[in-house]
């Protein structure tokens, strides 16, 4: 099973984590998540373990306990087997001067009083895909 660490100190190490996880049981690899331009901890890091009863021993146990100083977070890591994930397509709305589109013209104004439904017929022009030039027309 493969377990993934979050929150870990900049400081933290590979071995440092195999100690720590090996309190519960056999683990198999571990590996702390490197910047590859500066070299430093990303803080967080992945640590597999046979036993699927020992890592949720391990789970369970360390999630939400201090470690170097820092509050750690275990979950149980999600591979992709090297494919992408499917996921939910999420749009984020800010709370800044939002893009509205006025009924009768092409022209486009700020107006800080937009609704979603305005913000999702003004960009029913544009193509959010992967693919494309970034505009389709749905006329």
């Amino acid at each position: 099973m493969n377990l993934f660490v979050a929150r870990l100190n900049s400081s933290t190490t590979t071995k440092d984590l195999q100690k720590l996880f090996s309190h519960y049981g056999l683990v198999s690899t571990v590996k702390v998540i490197l910047d590859h331009i500066t070299g430093q901890s990303k803080c967080y890091g992945f640590v597999e373990m046979p036993n699927t009863h020992e890592a949720h021993e391990a789970l369970k146990e360390l999630d939400e306990t201090s470690f170097q100083e820092n509050i750690i977070s275990v979950r149980e890591s999600q591979s992709t087997n090297g494919h992408s994930m499917p996921g939910r397509l999420t749009t984020q709305v800010r709370n800044t001067t939002a893009i509205s589109r006025k009924s009768n013209n092409n022209e486009f104004n700020n107006s800080p009083h937009s609704t979603i439904k305005t913000l999702r017929e003004g960009n029913g022009l544009r193509n959010f895909g992967y693919r494309g030039s970034g505009f389709r027309s749905f006329r």
